[in-house]
């Protein structure tokens, strides 16, 4: 990322209200107005007064500190050294230069699983609580918080409003006119501990297309796994979330062949749970089909994929702390030996997988 950007009039006086110790700041707004550029506008200012900064990216779609599909944190202490030059902040200069830069690394991620946090609001909260709750505790004196640009549709603004009561930040920027986020914000107006702020967007905000988008999340993944290797795990060895396999006792190839003949078609996989069942069939099964194996089985639960629910989808790698401490994609699935091949992003697989407590699958599938 490049370390110079240009800054609006406005921002240095906003940022003189709200950098402060002890502060947090929530950044929302839609698509495309700048937000990123001003939560590093913030960091930066915060830096120059000395202060030890916590940037959370909670976009994760477009994030900048960790991977796509994920919530990161990333910490920042002031420069000291006369020799490295400090971001040039004075009222008459309209570019900052030799700001922050995000090398693609986090302090500490959260998997969310997905590039949208629509499907996914309980991952999406969850995650930027315990991301900023990392944040506090890293002992920083201010701490800014960079949203999606999901604000518009009824869902969002539920999203944003439950966001606002989990953080309790201090501050509520708003990036766009009053009206846009009367929805959001009327309930705060006059509530003491937040104080909500507007800005226009970026004056150099150019609107991205869904293919620059895609493209971008290509080039953050190739970079992420640019050192990586591939690990074969058995599947009882794996510690599945957010899936419906791999927390069940596995069928034998005599209770597989009694599946396939019911399913009247090959079922690869199966696992038995309290009067559940999840299958991986060669297709998709129609309801009558699936009743008829409920039914017969007496279950009260049947779930049916196919194999592509596996092909390069991403997981989180969850260390024996429940951090999630990488992420990985599922490169093939073996059935005949029952084992994932995943790829880490780690040239030495025995470290990777000896940290590696459970695997949450997520919702993304790379193309």
């Amino acid at each position: 990322m490049d370390d110079t950007y240009q800054v609006n009039p406005n921002w240095r006086k906003l940022a003189s209200r709200v950098v402060k110790p002890q502060q947090i700041v929530l950044v929302i707004g839609a698509t495309d107005a700048g937000k990123s550029t001003f939560c590093r506008f913030l960091a930066d200012f915060a830096l120059v007064k000395g202060f030890k900064v916590a940037c959370v990216d909670a976009d994760v779609g477009q994030s900048q500190i960790g991977p796509p599909t994920t919530i990161g944190v990333k910490s920042f202490v002031p420069k000291k050294s006369p020799s490295e030059q400090e971001p040039i902040l004075e009222s008459g200069q309209n570019r900052v230069e030799n700001g922050i830069v995000f090398d693609g690394t986090a302090d500490r991620l959260y998997f969310v699983g997905d590039v949208s946090p629509q499907g996914h609001f309980l991952e999406t909260l969850i995650g930027t609580r315990l991301i900023v709750d990392s944040a506090r505790e890293a002992n920083v004196d201010f701490i800014v918080v960079d949203t999606t640009g999901y604000v518009h549709d009824p869902p969002a603004v539920i999203l944003k409003q439950h966001k606002i009561e989990l953080i309790r930040p201090n501050h509520l920027i708003c990036i766009g006119r009053s009206t846009e986020f009367e929805q959001i914000t009327a309930c705060y107006s006059q509530q003491e501990w937040l104080s909500i702020h507007y800005l226009p967007p970026h004056q150099s905000v150019r609107l991205k297309s869904g293919n620059t988008r895609s493209r971008y999340r290509k080039n953050r993944f190739d970079r992420y796994f640019s050192e990586s290797s591939i690990q074969q795990l058995p599947f009882e060895q794996i510690r599945g979330g957010r899936t419906p396999f791999f927390v069940g006792r596995i069928a034998n190839e005599k209770e597989l062949e009694i599946l396939s003949g019911l399913a009247e078609t090959q079922v690869y996989h199966a696992e038995w749970g309290n009067r559940t069942l999840c299958l991986v069939a060669s297709k998709h099964l129609s309801k009558a089909t699936i009743t008829h194996i409920k039914n017969y089985l007496s279950l009260t639960r049947v779930t049916v994929e196919i194999s592509t629910y596996f092909e390069r989808r991403l997981v989180g790698l969850i260390d024996s702390t429940g951090n999630t401490y990488a992420i990985g994609v599922v490169e093939a699935v073996d059935f005949q030996k029952r084992e994932l091949s995943i790829r880490w992003p780690f040239s030495n697989v025995d470290d990777a997988a000896k940290d590696a407590c459970a695997i949450q699958f997520g919702a993304y599938q790379l193309k």
